[in-house]
C-alpha cells in the first residue's frame, strides 16, 4: 500500500520533536532541582511537580502562539 506523505507526515514530525523538547526540558528541569535539593525528601518532589507543571505550561503556550 503507497504511503502518503505531506502535511500530515510533516505535522506528526513537527508534533514529535515538540514532544522531545518538552521531554528534554522536563527532564533538564528535574535534574537541576534534584541537584538543587536543600531539605527534605518531599519538599523536593514538590518543587520538581512545579518544575515540570510550568514547563508544560510553557510548551503548550508556545505549541498554541
Amino acid at each position: 500500500m503507497p504511503r502518503h506523505s505531506g502535511q500530515s507526515d510533516e505535522a506528526k514530525i513537527a508534533a514529535n520533536l515538540r514532544r522531545a523538547i518538552e521531554l528534554t526540558e522536563l527532564g533538564l528541569r528535574l535534574r537541576r532541582s534534584a541537584l538543587q535539593q536543600n531539605g527534605p525528601q518531599d519538599d523536593a518532589r514538590v518543587q520538581v511537580m512545579r518544575e515540570i507543571r510550568h514547563a508544560k505550561e510553557q510548551a503548550w503556550r508556545k505549541n498554541h502562539s
